[in-house]
């Protein structure tokens, strides 16, 4: 008998899109042609007259390198309530993530929630329109409303218009993160990373404004310094003129996202695109934390190994969402579902050899249930919160009272950050 599973509304779910008036043509691709217009044409009503773009132009120096940035307001929105008082210092939580970038603040008794595509795609001239001058090309983007920069003339598409262009020319976007940090082989990846942040969160409004930001915690299978990377994190935040900058992990924001009624006690999971973040919080204070080296990405590039298809094509079926991991149809669905069942075994496993590793005189002497609250893009797909119950099981060495998905899996992160953000300025 054929399992049902409730569907997610995931990475379909409906965001406000701000105008942006944007539209790719292949260069291929040849206009139709126009019908001849009748000879008495019949009356047409009023169109009304669309607003231009509002678009944010920037120009500086940046370690010698002369910077131009075009800002199109393409990002998406997302907006819940918030009761609680209004603060008059501004907080901000920004989620910099491999896949991407979101921002939360309260804006006229809501928070409002930006998100953009953490990637990059550069052009090149010498292929770009069959060797067009970038002159012509940077026309071309500001025609259609593309968020772009140019260094020292080469032009960088960003964020979702990065993913369009690459996909345009059947190649690979770029991307300033690998793996939860900043992405070591390319050079431009800090440049990159705060362009993308101003188009969501902006520049300071005042010397108060409370901005916090989340770094993975420490890897337990991989080899890497997360200190690197909060430091030339909070450098880039420092570039935008914010002078109140603080750090939280990314397990531990989702606890403060969601388990406010339990006085942040639980099990935060944060499943993204470079690792998976698990914190196992009591009283707001982290117990133990852990980051793990893989995450949507490992499942993209494993699935579209085995299938002979880029990591653009793979990551957009699995981004649909269309699909339940017990019933994947197609050859993609079915090698994307194949390591999602590697993926959540990991990561049940790892938790638990790290807490019988862990000395009791560590550990809280807690014997009260507590629930686990999943979130991150990755878990979007149909299925998840299912498949990890049944995996985690009635061995689990933490007494859960609970399974579920955090309210808005893409913004808890970023919601946790300004949580906590808003209760330091309180």
């Amino acid at each position: 008998m054929k399992k049902r599973i409730k569907k997610l509304s995931g990475l379909q779910q409906t965001f406000i899109e701000l105008e942006s008036g944007r539209e790719f043509i292949s260069p291929q691709q040849t206009p139709p042609p126009q019908q001849p217009p009748p000879t008495i044409p019949p009356p047409q009503p009023e169109i009304p007259k669309k607003e231009p773009v509002e678009v944010e132009k920037e120009i500086r120096t940046y370690y010698g390198q002369i910077i131009e940035s075009h800002h199109p307001k393409v990002y998406e929105v997302f907006t819940m309530n918030d009761n609680s008082e209004v603060s008059n210092v501004r907080a901000i939580g920004v989620d910099i993530g491999t896949g991407f970038i979101s921002c939360a603040e309260k804006e006229e008794g809501q928070i409002k929630f930006r998100k953009i595509r953490d990637a990059f795609f550069k052009l090149n001239p010498s292929k770009f329109l069959e060797g067009a001058a970038n002159q012509f090309g940077e026309s071309m983007l500001k025609n259609a409303g593309a968020h772009y920069i140019k260094v020292d003339d080469v032009l960088y598409v960003l964020g979702d218009d990065a993913f369009k262009f690459a996909s345009l020319f059947h190649q690979e976007c770029l991307r300033p993160m690998s793996k939860g940090v900043l992405n070591p082989k390319q050079p431009v990846s800090n440049l990159m990373v705060g362009e993308l942040v101003k188009a969501v969160a902006g520049r300071p409004t005042s010397e108060n404004d409370t901005i916090y930001y989340c770094v993975p915690a420490q890897p337990i299978d991989a080899d890497f310094d997360i200190e690197y990377h909060k430091q030339i994190l909070n450098g880039v935040f420092t570039n935008l003129g914010y002078k109140n900058i603080n750090v939280m992990t990314e397990g531990l924001a989702v606890v403060y996202s969601e388990l406010s009624d339990t006085q942040y006690s639980g099990i935060g999971m944060s499943f993204g695109a470079g690792m998976c973040n698990i914190v196992y919080s009591f009283m707001g204070i982290p117990v133990f934390s852990f980051s793990l080296s893989r995450g949507g990405d490992w499942i993209d590039a494993h699935a579209a190994q085995h299938t002979d298809e880029t990591h653009n094509v793979v990551t957009s079926v699995k981004e649909k969402a269309d699909f339940s991991l017990y019933d994947g149809t197609n050859g993609i669905q079915k090698a994307i579902s194949i390591y999602y069942e590697s993926l959540l075994s990991y990561v049940v496993e790892q938790f638990k050899e790290l807490y019988e590793r862990t000395p009791k005189k560590e550990l809280p002497n807690v014997t009260m249930e507590m629930p686990i609250v999943v979130a991150g893009g990755t878990s979007l797909v149909v299925g998840f919160v299912e498949r990890l119950k049944e995996l985690i099981g009635d061995d689990f060495p933490v007494p859960i009272s609970e399974i579920k998905h955090a309210e808005q899996p893409l913004f808890a992160v970023s919601n946790g950050l300004y949580q906590a953000a808003k209760l330091s300025t309180q």
